[in-house]
């Protein structure tokens, strides 16, 4: 039975909203991470048989199927196709999921798969349109804040217990960055910084 396995897995540094990566376009940001991944891994880009990126807000710089420009941009053959998957948050892990399965059903040997999404350049819901009146009939369709306090309070969570988790978490990703644990996996952006000079984006 054929297998599928994650060869190797690189990613950008995360960056704030208008923080250090607010001037790198999207489609830049995934090229970036394509050409790094076919230098790392040592493979021709002609061999790759698809790119499978995972993108919520499908418009403006992300739009156009940013998978198939994204791998253009990195310099990808045009023979390599590029495909975009919209599953709201869990985009880029259904990127990896459909890439696994063309692997396993045979019909790639090699695939690339991906999230990317820039929110201070492609500003979240600015691909929304009025929802169906069936829809709002059936569901009580409220903001994403207002759905976390409704969550909380359906599984007694408190505001203090969020925050302590928050802070754990935040804590652990700052040892962890310190420790250097990220390095392997980071790609650094060149950027510019806001006295106007080149500079590598890292953490």
């Amino acid at each position: 039975m054929t297998s599928a396995v994650i060869v190797d897995a690189v990613r950008t540094p995360i960056g704030r909203r208008g923080g250090a990566l607010k001037d790198v376009r999207p489609d830049d940001l995934a090229a970036h991470v394509l050409r790094a991944i076919v230098e790392r891994t040592g493979i021709k880009p002609a061999l790759v048989e698809d790119v499978v990126l995972g993108c919520v807000t499908q418009t403006d710089e992300q739009g156009t199927n940013i998978a198939r420009i994204a791998a253009l941009v990195a310099g990808f053959p045009e023979s390599v196709p590029g495909t975009s998957v919209n599953r709201q948050c869990g985009s880029g892990q259904q990127a990896v999921n459909f890439a696994a399965m063309e692997v396993l059903a045979g019909a790639s040997d090699v695939a690339i798969a991906g999230g990317v999404e820039s929110m201070t350049r492609v500003p979240m819901g600015s691909d929304m349109g009025a929802l169906n009146d069936k829809l709002l009939a059936k569901y009580e369709v409220v903001p994403q804040g207002i759905s976390a306090d409704l969550i909380a309070d359906k599984y007694k969570i408190t505001r203090e217990q969020m925050d302590e988790f928050s802070l754990w978490s935040h804590r652990k990703a700052v040892k962890a960055i310190d420790e250097g644990r990220f390095r392997d996996e980071i790609v650094p952006v060149p950027v510019l910084d806001e006295a106007g000079s080149k500079r590598l984006f890292e953490t």
